[in-house]
């Protein structure tokens, strides 16, 4: 079996363009809160921005300065809260280590959360009350949609148990009627339990975690996974194994990377909807 590729550069193209049709008019503005200093997160945040600017919306970095303390941090994240010209707030991690990381993601305001980090939307997501969720695991979704793969009364098994990812993954998943089974680094025999997935997302931070020879045939598997191996972005499945039993596969790069920060653009549209902003 040659798996059929779940690409994720042509989903990025017409989701930008209509995200881009629905942001047109719009005053939105996203607020990037970073520590200096980590090469890979002021990459990621001159991506975001140049998001931002292609689709027209506003963005602005607020560096936390090195040797700040939590409640300088806090006091700046409280800051963008009160701005109304701030339609979102992204606190990108790591902060530097000193400071108090929850307390400072606990600080944004919930409606300006456009990340689903703060508790109150994790609390909102576990309950299945509407609520802003984290970028990755929508973007995992979008992908599964974009693609018409079925996720009702499916059995999905969720490698990684990330409060950003594997987590929220499994309750957007079973929001969708999906049988969701969630397991990790530590679980005994894990190929036993991911063989049991007939949908299998890998969100692990491992490379090569997920085999073929752990993969039930005619599975459909997604990969999370962003790991630098030899200077190479590579996944937390072994492709070439995966690919010769799996019914579907994403590919990294290539697969989810490309729709996550536009799953963020995305939820500044809603953050601005709940504050009635636009």
């Amino acid at each position: 079996m040659s798996a059929r590729v779940l690409e994720g550069r042509a989903v990025a193209a017409a989701l930008k363009e209509e995200l881009g049709a629905e942001v047109a008019g719009r005053d939105l503005e996203l607020a990037i809160v970073r520590g200096g200093g980590d090469e890979a997160a002021e990459m990621y945040a001159r991506r975001l921005e140049s998001l931002c600017e292609d689709l027209g919306v506003g963005s602005r970095v607020v560096e936390v300065a090195e040797g700040a303390s939590s409640e300088e941090a806090i006091g700046e994240v409280e800051e963008l809260n009160a701005d109304p010209a701030v339609t979102g707030i992204l606190v990108q991690l790591p902060l530097p280590t000193d400071l108090d990381q929850t307390a400072v993601i606990a600080a944004v305001d919930p409606a300006k959360d456009v990340d689903g980090v703060n508790p109150e939307n994790a609390g909102r997501l576990y309950l299945g009350l509407p609520a802003l969720a984290p970028a990755t695991p929508l973007a995992v979704l979008e992908l599964l949609h974009r693609h018409e793969v079925a996720i009702e009364g499916r059995r999905a098994v969720v490698v990684g148990r990330s409060n950003i990812t594997g987590k929220p993954l499994a309750l957007l998943l079973l929001r969708e009627h999906a049988t969701v089974t969630v397991c990790h680094t530590r679980t005994a025999d894990l190929g036993a339990v991911v063989r049991e997935g007939e949908l299998v997302i890998a969100a692990a931070g491992r490379p090569g975690l997920v085999r073929g020879e752990m993969v039930a045939a005619g599975a459909v598997v997604v990969d999370v996974g962003t790991n630098v191996v030899d200077g190479k972005l590579v996944g937390d499945v072994a492709y070439d194994e995966v690919a010769d039993v799996a019914s579907a596969l994403s590919p990294v790069p290539g697969g989810v990377g490309p729709l996550t920060n536009l799953m963020l653009v995305r939820n500044l549209l809603r953050a601005g909807e709940l504050q009635g902003a636009g």
